[in-house]
């Protein structure tokens, strides 16, 4: 068994395309815009994150909801953290934390995209 796949139900699918392509910089592999639902595909590694959106009254409106308090993250590792860390910073995004080391090995720091959703970049601290 193997991952390859994160939906993420977003509210407002404009900046959270803005976000994972230009900001985060994620490879678009596809997306489209249909009546019943928008949404897009990006390549982050070896999975792909896909954001949707459905439209008010299609009979989805449930999948609108992100919790305040989201009970997962997404980690990306990136060749380095400090490096994103002022390119996030400088493009305005909203930072939980700032880079620091954790015990298991890493040194990374947190971000928040447009739903709240922790986006937890890190990098191996062996290649800092």
């Amino acid at each position: 068994m193997k991952l390859s796949r994160i939906m993420i139900k977003v509210r407002d699918y404009r900046k959270s395309f803005e976000f994972y392509k230009n900001t985060l910089g994620l490879k678009l592999s596809s997306s489209w815009q249909r009546k019943d639902s928008w949404g897009a595909l990006f390549s982050a590694g070896s999975a792909t994150i896909e954001i949707i959106w459905y439209p008010s009254g299609q009979g989805l409106d449930d999948c609108n909801y992100i919790p305040a308090n989201a009970k997962f993250e997404i980690d990306l590792e990136v060749g380095d953290v400090n490096i994103w860390y002022q390119r996030l910073k400088s493009a305005g995004v909203e930072l939980v934390d700032s880079p620091h080391d954790v015990p298991w090995g890493f040194h990374l720091f947190t971000v928040k995209d447009p739903d709240n959703i922790p986006i937890v970049l890190s990098q191996p601290i062996e290649s800092k």
